[in-house]
């Protein structure tokens, strides 16, 4: 019984360590993005500025989420040089995009509705994450389910184990 008890101390730290990493890397993932709130309808955009450094990265990301989807909501990227290099029609709730950093400077994220009726809208924009920052989200991940089927066998060893002593 003293050899369960240690497995499931070492499973069940495995579970807290897999919780810190995630929180550790959602952290650093999300560090450079800037976020912005706010009601939006036709002729009041929201309007989100990141600082980029095209040495650091030449990729950024942007995401928006609405509580309820509205159609006619769309997104445009604005480079430092106020030249519109994306512009997205958004279809779903959620969206995700990417955009090329060419230059260094202030780039923005402009959110705007044809809708006379205002819709609360919540935006990010900034420098896409790099592969370590992302692979410490997975390690994170396969951290949990290593620990979550540990608990399930170490369970499944300690019943089968009390069957046989009982028999």
């Amino acid at each position: 019984m003293q050899k369960t008890g240690t497995l499931f101390m070492i499973v069940s730290s495995l579970i807290g360590l897999g919780i810190i990493l995630s929180f550790y890397g959602n952290q650093l993932i999300y560090e450079d993005l800037i976020k912005g709130e706010g009601q939006i309808k036709f002729g009041k955009n929201l309007i989100i500025p990141v600082e980029v450094d095209n040495k650091k990265t030449q990729s950024g990301v942007y995401a928006i989420q609405m509580p309820v989807f509205k159609e006619g909501i769309t997104t445009k990227i604005i480079d430092p040089l106020n030249k519109e290099i994306e512009s997205k029609l958004i279809s779903k709730d959620i969206f995700e995009g990417r955009f090329n950093i060419t230059v260094s400077g202030t780039y923005k994220l402009i959110i705007e509705s044809t809708d006379e009726q205002e819709i609360n809208i919540f935006g990010v924009i900034g420098p896409e994450p790099d592969a370590g920052k992302k692979a410490l989200a997975y390690i994170s991940v396969y951290v949990l389910i290593i620990g979550l089927i540990g608990i399930v066998v170490i369970t499944i060893y300690v019943v089968r184990n009390r069957r046989k002593r009982i028999s």
